[in-house]
């Protein structure tokens, strides 16, 4: 099936935002029908199937919530399409979308500063799994590494064990697969995830390395050997890796987010502010809490117009945000 999936971009929670509390939604509402509080962590979105036959049921849509390779849950999409988690982003997140017990793609998430993370699904029932086409954020079946019927086997049991927490066990069996295949890159990655979320912060780096040595543009290996870098300080190959990242995927926001938050560590401003504004233009909402980044760097430095023009720019994006008086007071004090 042709996964042609259009996804909003998280906004990664930097140490200089503000954390603030978004208002629910009314998509939110429609999404897992139940009066959620203001400020309750949720990750929902739609699943869109395009080119049924007119009488040709809909498939069984599930997504999975994966969390440091294991999965923390798996819920069946509603007659509307919607899916929902009630719970927080962190930097090993990731969701998994399956059609009829077929996966049809994935998407990392990041760290937000909003409790709500919305990603929506859109694919075509009509196509098969080849040529499969991913925007930004979204690791498609296109990657999936060719295996003999055994190796499937093998690496299939193998996520099974990483599914359900088996953490030492689902090592050993990855091990064994990259032991007789080298050149699976996948299963090196699903290797390093299982290494990164046990903080074996070496042994990780190291199976992301030989997953990239087989495909170089990976994104899930690029993506998660970056925030490793970016975790570890390692701020110049965190650089290069997300630079590779950009290059493999220019519309990928989520690349461009964390090359320029990588760029101001290493304390580059420029080319960060650069990197920022093209993370803003590829998902200009989903991307907006990059506004207030910016405007916290220009008022730093003291550029405080372009600060409050920032700002501005913010509030047209996010009218209801919880301190707006105080933004457009700074908008007012220090506009030219």
């Amino acid at each position: 099936m042709k996964c042609l999936i259009h996804t909003a971009c998280l906004i990664f929670g930097a140490a200089f935002f503000p954390f603030y509390i978004s208002a629910q939604s009314e998509d939110v509402r429609n999404a897992t029908g139940l009066p959620i509080q203001i400020g309750q962590p949720v990750i929902y979105g739609h699943v869109k199937v395009r080119g049924l036959a007119p009488n040709e049921p809909k498939p069984s849509i599930y997504v999975s919530l994966f969390v440091s390779g294991a999965q923390l849950d798996r819920v069946r999409t509603n007659d509307q399409g919607y899916y929902y988690f009630l719970r927080s982003v962190s930097d090993t997140s990731t969701l998994v979308f399956e059609a009829n017990n077929n996966e049809l793609g994935r998407i990392v998430l990041t760290s937000s500063i909003s409790t709500t993370v919305r990603r929506d699904v859109e694919f075509d029932w009509r196509s098969g799994f080849q040529n499969v086409q991913a925007p930004a954020g979204v690791i498609s079946v296109k990657n999936a590494y060719v295996r003999s019927p055994n190796d499937q086997k093998a690496f299939d049991h193998a996520m099974t064990v990483a599914k359900a927490k088996r953490t030492d066990e689902a090592v050993e069996l990855f091990k064994k697969l990259t032991e007789k295949d080298p050149k699976d890159f996948v299963a090196w990655t699903e290797l390093g995830t299982l290494y990164f979320g046990s903080e074996q912060l070496t042994a990780a780096e190291n199976a992301y390395a030989r997953a990239l040595e087989q495909k170089g543009d990976f994104m899930i290996a690029l993506m998660n050997l970056g925030k490793l870098q970016y975790s570890q300080k390692q701020l110049d190959k965190a650089v290069v890796t997300f630079t590779k990242a950009v290059t493999a995927d220019p519309n990928s926001a989520e690349a461009f987010h964390y090359l320029g938050e990588s760029y101001l560590q290493a304390k580059v401003g420029s080319k960060a502010v650069v990197a920022l504004n093209e993370a803003i233009r590829l998902a200009p909402i989903e991307k907006a809490g990059l506004h207030l980044r910016l405007a916290t760097l220009y008022d730093a430095a003291g550029v405080r117009d372009r600060a409050a023009n920032e700002y501005k720019i913010f509030l047209g994006k996010k009218p209801e945000h919880p301190d707006k008086k105080k933004l457009e007071e700074y908008i007012k004090e220090n506009s030219k």
